[in-house]
């Protein structure tokens, strides 16, 4: 098969890997390095690549293709199961690692796998994926095949006569004709493609060798070689093959190889994936079997994010809390791995949830199925070309890059209510970018109800001012209450108020009345509502005074958490009646109220008591004591007169005598009691006339 004209050295000479049919580590120092270097005992971070793999085990009957599936297929109609395989075709380790030559710049990809049994011939197969390709639990692939997805093919046949074969595959899609691929490739240009003709349906030959050439360090093409081993060879990572041998790999259970890709590919040289396969044939419609898959990010996409608020670009809000009305954005920072100046397209998206980070990925990172809906989907197009120091873009949700004239922007994009808030966010390449979409970052915050202000006032009547509470006000008024609620950041409070009026001055007492659920009205911040009319009358009995109070609770909303007033109290003290008395021959009392028109109070009523004295200043000696004498109207007035049988008749005789009247109103439920100055009487009689 024919081979390119290119001025490289071989892929095994380049000084950066060891293509010698074994995985040990030679005698010296690395580089070169090999895939026991790489292992690290297990650790999977020793020499010098860019990227590894690590080294992959396989164990059956874990992850097959099931039944079908080929390489001229999109990776949408691949599928999996667990079963088994031919013994020659189960897959034991696979691993895949990149350089860079700094001799040229170029990227060499080197790969290998091993096998559980080496009777039977090896048809093997090694992806590498721009777009990140997983096996999803429920036996399908995600990600799709990308222009320049690479295949490359390592045959060791072992019938008589058949010889080594490495093949370089490009994917270039299904185009509308075969031939030269330039437009994609709909089935195979002749029977013996040449480098550069379509080989398959979706598939291109780059380059290829078979024979001798194919093995590497035999004078083959430049850019591609690969490997097995002729003896049984030790195994750095634990093996065991299907003949018992423990710890080696027998004749031809060992592969490996490597490509130039920049000489092969040209282009950005970036990937995602990598995948080894083994497939039933030579053939490129050859039923594929095992498969071992790993992320391979030679060029990679990270994502990380910070929230903030307003123009504060330094506090990330994530993890914390805010309060209610707070606006936020987000700001994330996009890192990538790939050539200086390479071209990255794109978009950052930032879709907004009521919702923790665990309500919205699974544990390995990935979206639930399905996802809640979401608040709010903002995202900013991304356009960046890799400056070979930082390598990183920043981006907002309002839309704004750090290439961006304003950036960082102080606008925000989201207020959240109360609750839990979540941004998740990911970079989405696009169509055919050079670097993969990142994984989904999920970033959460608490937002928390606000705190109102609830105060109060009572008012008499249907008034508004003054307040009264604190104060000492009469039996039988109305009154009300008023609450304001008082809230912050812009939001205006919602929700009701209830007023509960009590029979003591602290609000725990007995309950008078309820007046629930008042909804409250307003503006700014400001939202107020007043309790129905509480009428006094009948509030006392015996007493004077009794204290009266009332508590206001406001509800809460969304925004604002449930708040009280303090209680407010007044005392309702019983009337002021006035009280005059007249004497003629008996006492009278008269008594008056303090001219109020409400109904239910009016003018006074009950009892008058009458003590009278043998003195001039209602002491002394008790002549006579008449209580609870009615007050009645006599000519719209109240008036308590004694009786005939109450009267004193005064005898002493030639001298002034003296009596006195004290009368005691007794009060009601509206009235206080009061008594009348001391009235005197003084009777002077003439001494005795004997007629003449």
């Amino acid at each position: 098969m024919g081979s390119l004209s290119v001025m490289s050295a071989p892929v095994e000479d380049l000084g950066l890997f060891e293509l010698d049919g074994n995985a040990l580590q030679d005698g010296n120092p690395p580089p070169p390095d090999d895939w026991q270097t790489l292992y690290n005992g297990g650790l999977n971070n020793g020499g010098s690549p860019e990227v590894f793999t690590g080294v992959n085990p396989d164990a059956a009957p874990v992850t097959i293709f099931d039944g079908g599936k080929k390489d001229i297929q999109p990776i949408g109609d691949w599928s999996h199961k667990n079963g088994s395989v031919p013994d020659k075709d189960d897959i034991t380790n696979a691993y895949a690692a990149s350089y860079t030559d700094s001799a040229t710049g170029d990227r060499i990809l080197y790969f290998g796998a091993d096998r559980f049994s080496n009777v039977g011939d090896a048809f093997m197969g090694f992806w590498f994926f721009k777009d990140e390709v997983k096996a999803e639990d429920d036996g399908s692939f995600s990600g799709d095949h990308q222009l320049g997805d690479t295949l490359v093919l390592v045959n060791f046949p072992q019938a008589n006569n058949a010889v080594p074969l490495i093949q370089v595959v490009e994917w270039v899609g299904n185009g509308e004709f075969s031939g030269d691929g330039e437009f994609g490739c709909s089935k195979a240009a002749n029977n013996n493609p040449q480098p550069g003709q379509c080989i398959a349906k979706n598939l291109r030959l780059i380059a290829g060798e078979s024979g001798d050439g194919a093995i590497c360090n035999n004078g083959g093409i430049d850019e591609a070689c690969a490997i097995t081993n002729e003896v049984t060879e030790t195994s750095p990572w634990p093996y065991t093959a299907k003949s018992g041998l423990v710890g080696a790999f027998p004749f031809e259970s060992f592969f490996e190889g490597g490509i130039n890709l920049t000489q092969l590919i040209p282009g950005d040289g970036c990937f995602a994936s990598f995948m080894a396969e083994t497939r039933s044939s030579s053939s490129f419609t050859a039923t594929l079997k095992d498969f071992v898959l790993d992320s391979f990010p030679i060029c990679s996409t990270n994502i990380s994010t910070a929230i903030h608020s307003g123009a504060d670009h330094v506090t990330d809000l994530q993890d914390g809390a805010i309060s209610a009305g707070s606006g936020i954005h987000d700001q994330a920072t996009v890192s990538f791995s790939g050539p200086t100046g390479l071209q990255v397209l794109g978009t950052v998206t930032f879709d907004t949830y009521a919702a923790t980070c665990n309500d919205l990925l699974d544990e390995n990172g990935d979206p639930v199925d399905p996802l809640p809906d979401a608040l709010a989907n903002h995202s900013t197009a991304v356009d960046y070309t890799l400056d070979g120091t930082t390598n990183s873009v920043q981006v907002e949700s309002n839309g704004l890059t750090s290439d961006d004239a304003g950036f960082p922007s102080d606008t925000d994009t989201d207020v959240p209510n109360p609750g839990a808030f979540a941004y998740l966010v990911r970079f989405v390449a696009a169509a055919n970018s050079p670097v993969p979409s990142s994984a989904y970052h999920c970033e959460e915050l608490l937002v928390n109800q606000l705190t109102p202000g609830v105060a109060t006032e009572i008012h008499e009547g249907t008034g508004h001012s003054p307040d009264i509470q604190d104060t000492t006000q009469a039996v039988g008024i109305s009154l009300h209450d008023l609450a304001n609620v008082t809230g912050s950041n812009g939001l205006l409070p919602t929700g009701t108020v209830t007023f509960v009026f009590y029979d003591n001055a602290t609000c725990d007492g007995s309950v008078l009345a309820t007046h629930s659920n008042k909804a409250l009205s307003g503006s700014g911040v400001l939202a107020t509502n007043e309790s129905d009319s509480y009428s006094t009358v009948g509030y006392l009995t015996t007493a004077n005074t009794r204290d009266l109070s009332i508590k206001a609770s406001y509800s809460g909303d969304t925004n604002y958490a449930p708040a009280q007033a303090p209680c407010e109290d007044l005392t309702i003290a019983k009337r002021n009646p006035s009280i005059e008395t007249h004497v003629i021959l008996l006492d009278q009392a008269k008594v008056e109220g303090d001219g109020n028109t409400i109904v239910g109070v009016g003018e006074p009523s009950g009892v008058v008591d009458f003590t009278v004295y043998a003195s001039d200043n209602c002491s002394g000696t008790v002549l006579n004591t008449i209580t609870g004498v009615s007050l009645v109207d006599v000519s719209g007035e109240l008036i308590a007169r004694l009786l005939s049988t109450d009267e004193e008749i005064v005898k002493t005789l030639d001298a002034t005598s003296h009596v006195s009247y004290l009368a005691a109103y007794q009060g009601d439920n509206n009235y206080k009691a009061v008594t009348h100055g001391c009235e005197v009487v003084s009777v002077t009689l003439p001494a005795k006339t004997t007629a003449q």
